[in-house]
């Protein structure tokens, strides 16, 4: 039996990485966190405009409004790192025939967007075993937020506290100085900024790290060691970068397997003899 396939019960088990560069990350063994400013969102790549506002009479005639707000969105985004992930959707019953449309490695535009057209893999972790690495490696430089993406679509014309996120408030900027009020905006506002993304892309069931590391220059990578357990392979993957994907984790009892398309339905590749290697208990 294929534990990351069949016989499952819970949508919290496992973790989901689409990629391309499968064969990079393998080779490597780490999963990179990449800038929050090179994501396919619009919301997350663009510089953010932020009013702002005083509740105690400050002048802000006295402040350059575009200035600030570059500034503002400058200093958050520019030390913050990401991974993204899918999820496994309810209900997760135990029978693999009715659950395939709710595992978060069946997600046709996610193979299409982030896999190459389906050519790409599909990278399966351990939830629970990726998120403790995550911790032990990335806390002790910076702060880790995790979590689920909320979707919701907002519309330009906010109330007063819909649009405290991007607006800087001028009293507690002048007592805490630049440095301490970007902080204290950020911790007040990452739900905002960092989880929470229009409803045209929750069907992606995103859930991500975000790392915030004050000084970073580069790309942050996490070495993900036995967290990952299986590969899913898409419907044009090559044979040979199959065989290659393979070779490559011989050491690491994985699970593999891949998806075809029957007419309108996906279904695992069962009959392909390739996929069955007996994985060690971990």
């Amino acid at each position: 039996m294929m534990k990351m396939i069949e016989g499952l019960t819970s949508p919290h088990k496992y973790i989901y990485h689409y990629t391309r560069w499968a064969n990079v990350i393998l080779a490597s063994r780490t999963l990179k966190f990449g800038m929050y400013t090179n994501t396919n969102d619009p919301k997350e790549a663009k510089d953010w405009r932020f009013d702002i506002g005083s509740n105690e009479g400050a002048d802000v005639g006295l402040y350059d409004m575009p200035a600030l707000a570059a500034w503002l969105s400058h200093e958050i985004k520019a030390s913050t790192r990401l991974a993204c992930f899918s999820l496994d959707t309810s209900p997760i019953t135990g029978n693999h025939i009715d659950d395939i449309f709710n595992r978060g490695y069946c997600k046709p535009l996610m193979w299409a967007q982030y896999a190459a057209r389906h050519t790409g893999a599909c990278l399966v972790f351990d939830f629970s075993k990726l998120e403790r690495l995550v911790q032990a490696q990335f806390s002790p430089g910076g702060l880790v937020f995790g979590g689920p993406m909320q979707y919701f679509d907002r519309k330009l014309f906010m109330n007063t506290r819909d649009k405290a996120p991007f607006t800087i408030n001028l009293d507690f900027l002048e007592r805490l100085g630049k440095e301490e009020y970007a902080r204290a905006h950020l911790l007040t506002h990452y739900k905002r900024f960092f989880f929470e993304k229009m409803k045209d892309w929750r069907n992606e069931c995103e859930f991500r790290w975000v790392v915030l590391e004050k000084g970073t220059s580069g790309d942050l990578f996490l070495k993900f060691e036995d967290s990952l357990v299986g590969i899913l392979f898409g419907e044009d993957t090559d044979d040979s970068q199959i065989g290659e994907l393979k070779e490559m984790t011989s050491d690491m009892s994985l699970e593999y397997m891949g998806l075809k398309w029957n007419n309108c339905s996906p279904w695992y590749d069962y009959r392909n003899p390739r996929y069955y290697i007996i994985a060690t208990e971990r």
